[in-house]
């Protein structure tokens, strides 16, 4: 699972459970480790957002729209900063 901060107190975080999911969607449960004991719990949401490779799957289940992959995968990344490209049309035999 990812490391995530506490939102509350900034400290270390563990998932403790998982929610709703999907191919493209989890939540993910995250209770608080500060030794102070804050103990907040929060929910983590994880959504599959944009494709850097494309699928060697000739009918992929989900399109996503393709992006340029950068070494800086994270949210400064330069590729972050400007808005997604509009989704290209789905070809005529993955309509039917």
């Amino acid at each position: 699972m990812p490391h995530v901060s506490c939102p509350a107190c900034g400290g270390k975080s563990y998932s403790k459970a998982v929610g709703k999911h999907s191919l493209l969607f989890r939540e993910l449960y995250y209770k608080c480790r500060n030794p102070d004991a804050c103990g907040m719990e929060f929910v983590v949401e994880m959504t599959a957002v944009r494709t850097v490779k494309p699928t060697r799957f000739p009918r992929p289940m989900h399109r996503l729209p393709m992006t340029t992959w950068l070494p800086a995968a994270n949210d400064r990344a330069a590729n972050d900063d400007a808005p997604p490209p509009p989704p290209e049309a789905a070809p005529a035999a993955l309509n039917e």
